[in-house]
């Protein structure tokens, strides 16, 4: 591992080991070598080793199974981890996703500076419906600039139903973590009404994300509107896995 001088030890081991994911030398949900193996092979000491590993177990790269290693986190999106469950506790399902479109449209001021844009920049929307147990659950819109997903393909959407993280990662060589998440209960409007098939005023709940990429620029911001009146939303995190 070539050493860079105004970097800690273990943040050069931290990006050595985003690189050999990024070319794929370990693949999603693949055991890494031991820590012994990892400090041996980059010339670092275990301990080194393992403050890098937990740095990107918490930011989701990677997930330890007790017992057994730690392993490299897919990249599936935030609500597709997610299960709805009934609220009797029985039971639950992560969601599918329809896609409902894909459109460039312009940033205002404010999405502009979210995502460190100039106001007005060219940005992709997609649209997406989430269904659990056959029922509409909720509608997600994502945003990102076009700039960074230039050709952003509706056919290759769907082809990775509806995981635009993995079409980041695959297609473009960005790999996303999820960042901020908010919560906050609010009114269905009217556009939002009528995809989730609601009543407008109805209680929403809504999940604003803000992903980066692993430099920590921003890449996506998302907002997804979801039903509670029968199913609760439990998110769940990568480095859960057990």
């Amino acid at each position: 591992m070539a050493k860079l001088t105004q970097q800690p030890l273990y943040r050069q081991v931290v990006r050595e080991v985003l690189a050999r994911i990024e070319t794929a030398a370990w693949r999603d949900d693949e055991a890494l070598p031991s820590e012994t193996e990892l400090g041996k092979t980059l010339g670092v000491s275990q301990g080194t080793v393992r403050k890098a590993l937990d740095v990107l177990v918490t930011e989701g790269v990677l997930y330890r199974r007790q017992g057994v290693g730690t392993f490299v986190a897919g990249t599936s999106d935030f609500l597709a981890r997610g299960r709805f469950t009934p609220l009797t506790g029985m039971g639950g399902e992560a969601p599918k996703f329809e896609l409902l479109g894909c459109v460039r449209i312009n940033a205002g001021e404010q999405l502009a500076e979210v995502l460190g844009l100039r106001r007005g920049a060219a940005l992709w929307q997609v649209r997406k419906l989430l269904r659990a147990g056959g029922q509409i659950v909720g509608l997600e819109e994502l945003l990102l600039p076009e700039s960074g997903f230039p050709d952003l393909d509706t056919r290759r959407i769907r082809e990775l139903k509806g995981n635009v993280a993995e079409l980041c990662w695959r297609d473009f060589g960005v790999r996303l973590k999820d960042g901020e998440v908010r919560y906050r209960a609010v009114a269905a409007a009217q556009a939002e009404a009528r995809l989730l098939q609601v009543e407008v005023g109805d209680p929403l709940l809504q999940v604003v994300r803000l992903s980066r990429d692993f430099e920590g620029r921003p890449q996506i911001w998302s907002v997804a509107w979801l039903r509670t009146e029968q199913d609760a939303f439990e998110p769940a995190v990568a480095f859960d896995k057990q």
